[in-house]
């Protein structure tokens, strides 16, 4: 067991789901969590009965711990299932998506995973693909009168995300190109799919991290283009936007797929604000610490407001953890202090506040009287930027992220809207 603030650094990674070796070590199974996941696993396992081309939205807070756990159902599932498991960070530009990008990134990743496993696709589907793909870059380099340094074929099909993440108007371009022809995409899909499937397992796509998209790129993704995004006959797990749930489009976006299951943030606080401090949520916390070091690196007060500050998102709980080690080990400390905590919390405190506007409070202030969920469009932004945090204890509920209510208490916008009442 490591006993020094460097390996706190080391060891506690936001940006860096657990995988491999990492997750059988530091994994703590997390009791609503792990129910959620179930559920999913069993799903697609009653789905390899049947057949079916199972779509799920796979939704909760961004730095909920989503992708660690999707690691964790393919290192569950890959004996039955051909994984096509893949970030969509690496390839297309978040703040401008839209759904013939995320086809096309279906398309090249099982392409690329045949490879891998040595599945030697049919020599007339290859060529099929290489014409689609040749047609495409062809038409793009007449019409933007340069080659752009496109190759065509498969290999175009692949090295095409450099511009499509890089450059704006390159992909505008692609995207006018692909548009009519996104039914023979599909086909294509599909065509690869069934070649796959041949050799003894059915295809489970999941597209991490899309969930992150811009709201609106994502309400046009989901909203406008589920049909397309279901047509694939694959079973796909797209990870979705939580702040969508409520949007009052919704229901809509919903009939385009098999099932939506939450990946909630853990509870570390019940929803009249009582604190229990020995529920086993907040011990579930702390074993995420003593997993991976010493936890007389940390003074008691100073992890009990630690986990109280990240509401228990758990990339916000790894951040918090990451930065008071930096900040301790500035300040030449050997253990991670109060008043250490403090000092990043009030730093990550001047992040949530210039994200808020002025109708912001509004809608704050009425969460943190009703914390209840709704279809609500001033809600969804602030669902996306974590200032709302949704929970579940039987039935959902939400609450101001505690950052964010520490804004609020010392603006003294609480006690005007308790007095109020």
């Amino acid at each position: 067991m490591t006993d020094d603030l460097k390996s706190v650094y080391h060891l506690f990674n936001p940006d860096k789901a657990l995988f491999d070796e990492e997750l059988k070590k530091y994994y703590v199974e997390i009791g609503e969590n792990e129910t959620r996941i179930s559920k999913l696993k069993t799903r697609l396992e009653l789905g390899l009965e049947t057949g079916e081309p199972i779509k799920i939205l796979f939704t909760g807070h961004r730095g909920s711990g989503k992708s660690t756990a999707l690691n964790r159902l393919v290192s569950h599932l890959s004996d039955k299932f051909f994984v096509v498991n893949y970030n969509v960070l690496d390839l297309l530009d978040l703040n401008d998506i839209n759904y013939t990008d995320v086809l096309l990134s279906i398309l090249a990743q099982l392409i690329e995973s045949s490879k891998i496993n040595k599945i030697f696709l049919r020599s007339d589907l290859v060529e099929r693909a290489n014409k689609w793909g040749q047609t495409i870059t062809e038409n793009l380099i007449s019409s933007t009168k340069a080659g752009l340094g496109f190759g065509v074929g498969l290999p175009a099909l692949i090295n095409i995300f450099t511009w499509m993440k890089n450059e704006t108007e390159t992909r505008k371009e692609i995207r006018k190109e692909i548009g009519p022809r996104v039914s023979e995409l599909i086909s294509i899909i599909n065509d690869i799919v069934i070649e796959i499937e041949d050799t003894g397992k059915q295809v489970l796509v999941i597209i991490d991290n899309l969930e992150k998209s811009d709201p609106d790129k994502a309400l046009d993704l989901f909203g406008n283009h589920g049909t397309q995004l279901s047509q694939p006959i694959c079973k796909i797990i797209y990870t979705f936007p939580i702040s969508l749930k409520s949007s009052d489009r919704f229901t809509q976006i919903r009939m385009n797929f098999s099932d939506d299951i939450m990946y909630p943030n853990i509870k570390v606080h019940e929803p009249d604000g009582s604190v229990n401090r020995e529920s086993k949520e907040r011990a579930l916390m702390k074993e995420i610490v003593a997993k991976r070091v010493n936890s007389n690196l940390f003074e008691p007060e100073a992890l009990e407001y630690i986990i109280d500050m990240s509401g228990g998102v758990l990339r916000d709980y790894i951040r918090i953890i990451r930065d008071s080690a930096v900040t301790a080990l500035t300040r030449g400390k050997t253990v991670i202090d109060k008043a250490v905590a403090e000092e990043v919390v009030n730093d990550l405190k001047n992040t949530f506040q210039a994200q808020l506007s002025d109708e912001d409070y509004d809608v704050l202030l009425e969460v943190s009287h009703s914390k209840s969920i709704k279809r609500d469009q001033g809600l969804v932004g602030l669902l996306h930027n974590l200032s709302v945090l949704e929970y579940t204890n039987g039935r959902n509920w939400c609450d101001l992220h505690p950052i964010v209510r520490t804004i609020l208490e010392e603006k003294h916008l609480l006690e005007q809207d308790a007095s109020s009442d």
